[in-house]
C-alpha cells in the first residue's frame, strides 16, 4: 500500500507541474518548492524550531492564537510549512513567524531530506494534515506530532478497513480534536491519545475582534445605508445573486470581497454591475454615490464585517463554504450558499441552529431572508456571544503542549 500511495504522490506532482503553466497559484507552489531546501540550508541551519504545518491560509488562522501563546512563554522559534499559496502572503507578514516555506513533496526521500537539515522540537499538524511520509519521518526521528484543532467524519479513507491511511493516523502522538464525535471515531480504531478541545478558530475572532480599527473610507461610502457585505466571493456566489443585487431598488450598500484578489476577478465584478460599482484604492477621491464598494486589497475582510448589517460569505454554492466565525462574532446574520459538503464544518450546524447561519439555494432565497432580516433586526443576532461560549480552545491546546516544550 506504501508503494502505491508513493505512486500517487508522484502522479499528483507531475500533474501539479504541469498545471503549473496555465495556473498561477499552481506556479507559485512549484517555484516556491524549489526554494525550500536553499532556504533551510542557509536560513534555518540546525536551530531548534517549533514546527507547524498548514495546508492553507485558513489553518493559519487556526494556528495563530496557538503560535502568539507559545511565544508569550518560550523562546523557542516558530517555523511554518504550508501547501497552498494563498498562505504565503499571510505567513511572510506575520511577526510571530521566524521561518517559513512549501512544505516538499509527501514522497520518503524528500521527507527524509527535511528531517535531516532541521532540528524541529515538535511538529504541530493543523486540522486535516496527515501527510504520510512526513508524519512516518517525524516519528523515525522521535519528533512528538501533535495534531490540533482537527475534524473527523466516517466517510474519511481514514475509516474504512484497510490499514494503511489508520496507520498514519496512529503514528501520531496525540490529537487534540474539536469534538466528541470525532474523538469516538478515532476510539473506535484504537486511537486513544485523544482530548477534546475545540477549535482555536474562536480564540482568533475573538483577537481580531477586540484588536480591529476603523478603516478609513468604509464609514463615508456606508453613509449610515443598510449594508451587505459579500465575504471571500466566487464567481459561482455572484451567479447566483447578481439579479436580486442588479433589482434591488433600496439605498442598500453591497461591498464585495472577491475571494481571488486579481484584475481579472474586479474587472469581472465591474462588468456585472457596471457603472454601479467604486474599488476601495479610489477611496475617497471618486464619488461614492455607487452603490457597490469592491474591496482590492488584502487583509481586510474580518474588519470589515463590523460596517454591515448581514454578511454572506462566499464558498457555500461550491462546498468549499470560508470562515462564517469572522463574521458572526459582530453579532450580524450570516448568509451563504447551501451545499451538502458544508455540513463538514461543525461551526456552521451550529450557526444554523443559533438561528444565525442561514443557507440559500438561489437568489430568490437571498432576496427573501435579507428583507425579513431588515424588517425584524432581531433575526440572526447573537454571534458573539456564541463566539466566547464556544472559546477556550488556545489555552487547552497550549496546556497540553507545555509537557513537550519544557
Amino acid at each position: 500500500m506504501s508503494f502505491i500511495y508513493n505512486f500517487f504522490i508522484s502522479i499528483f506532482e507531475t500533474l501539479l507541474r504541469l498545471n503549473s503553466n496555465f495556473n498561477e497559484k499552481n506556479k507559485k507552489i512549484v517555484l516556491g518548492r524549489k526554494k525550500t531546501i536553499n532556504y533551510i540550508r542557509n536560513k534555518i541551519g540546525e536551530q531548534e524550531i517549533i514546527w507547524f504545518h498548514v495546508a492553507s491560509v485558513g489553518e493559519f488562522e487556526q494556528a495563530k492564537p496557538v503560535i502568539e501563546c507559545i511565544k508569550k512563554k518560550y523562546e523557542h522559534k516558530i517555523l511554518v510549512s504550508y501547501f497552498s499559496s494563498s498562505a504565503e502572503d499571510a505567513i511572510k507578514k506575520n511577526k510571530k513567524v521566524d521561518f517559513h516555506f512549501y512544505l516538499l513533496s509527501d514522497n520518503s526521500d524528500q521527507m527524509k531530506l527535511l528531517f535531516d537539515l532541521l532540528n524541529p522540537r515538535i511538529l504541530i499538524l493543523i486540522k486535516y494534515e496527515f501527510w504520510s511520509n512526513l508524519i512516518y519521518h517525524a516519528k523515525l526521528n522521535s519528533i512528538p506530532i501533535i495534531s490540533i484543532s482537527s475534524i473527523f467524519r466516517k466517510n474519511q479513507i481514514y475509516f474504512y478497513p484497510f490499514s494503511f491511511f489508520k496507520n498514519i493516523l496512529k503514528n501520531v502522538t496525540m490529537f487534540l480534536v474539536q469534538d466528541e464525535t470525532s474523538m469516538s471515531l478515532l476510539n473506535k480504531i484504537k486511537i486513544r491519545q485523544v482530548k477534546v478541545i475545540g477549535d482555536s478558530r474562536y480564540d482568533r475572532v475573538l483577537n481580531i475582534f477586540e484588536e480591529s480599527k476603523n478603516i478609513v473610507g468604509i464609514k463615508e461610502f456606508i453613509n449610515n445605508k443598510n449594508t451587505i457585505i459579500i465575504g471571500s466571493a466566487w464567481k459561482s456566489d455572484i451567479e447566483k445573486i447578481k439579479n436580486e443585487i442588479i433589482r434591488d431598488l433600496t439605498d442598500t450598500k453591497y461591498i464585495i470581497a472577491p475571494h481571488n484578489i486579481n484584475n481579472k476577478e474586479i474587472e469581472y465584478l465591474e462588468n456585472i454591475f457596471i457603472n454601479d460599482t467604486i474599488k476601495f484604492s479610489e477611496l475617497p477621491q471618486k464619488n461614492v454615490r455607487k452603490r457597490i464598494l469592491i474591496i482590492d486589497n488584502l487583509g481586510m475582510l474580518s474588519s470589515i464585517y463590523k460596517y454591515g448589517k448581514i454578511a454572506f460569505i462566499g464558498g457555500g454554492f461550491r462546498g468549499a463554504l470560508h470562515n462564517t466565525l469572522e463574521a458572526a462574532v459582530w453579532n450580524i446574520p450570516v448568509i451563504y450558499g447551501y451545499h451538502k459538503n458544508n455540513k463538514k464544518f461543525i461551526e456552521v450546524g451550529k450557526l444554523e441552529k443559533e438561528g444565525i447561519g442561514f443557507p440559500i439555494k438561489n437568489g430568490n432565497e437571498f432576496k427573501l431572508i435579507k428583507n425579513r432580516i431588515f424588517k425584524n433586526r432581531d433575526i440572526g443576532k447573537g454571534g458573539n456571544e456564541f463566539i466566547i461560549n464556544n472559546s477556550g480552545a488556545t489555552e487547552k491546546i497550549n496546556d497540553y503542549l507545555t509537557k513537550y516544550l519544557k
